[in-house]
């Protein structure tokens, strides 16, 4: 594995990366892109995971909601997409739920707020047709 967590406290973690070069400059660019990006969906991760709630009870709009267990999901970060287990909110009563993770990393549906301010910026600047093209690339 190019990338790989050394070591992780509360608010920084420390990653080693190891690239591998390409027998062209063009292959070990390539292969330090994705080194870099494989880092920074590790630190997108962990910083993603200090947002997310220790599990207990919460007050919300007058209401008690509980967690409900820790639930995947899958976030889209500048390195690339990010798996993150965050706790879900429901009332006694069901309905809708809520995550505190989201709202406190200030996430844009599923976007860390750096992809959703690039993302804007393209749409902004192009064609949805070529804001695509640019995102497949």
């Amino acid at each position: 594995m190019p990338a790989s967590i050394v070591s992780s406290e509360a608010n920084s973690v420390t990653i080693q990366i190891t690239i591998p070069f390409g027998t062209t400059m063009l292959g070990s660019e390539n292969e330090i892109q994705q080194g870099l990006n494989l880092a920074g969906q590790l630190a997108t991760e962990k910083a993603l995971e200090q947002f997310d709630s220790d599990g207990s009870p919460i007050e919300r709009s007058g209401q008690r909601w509980t967690s409900k267990g820790k639930d995947a999901k899958v976030y889209q970060s500048p390195y690339g997409p990010v798996q993150v287990a965050r706790h879900l909110y429901q009332t006694s009563e069901g309905g809708s739920t809520f995550c505190p993770l989201e709202t406190d990393a200030r996430m844009i549906r599923t976007a860390t707020p750096r992809f959703a301010k690039q993302i804007s910026h393209k749409y902004a600047e192009m064609s949805s047709v070529r804001v695509a093209d640019v995102a497949r690339q």
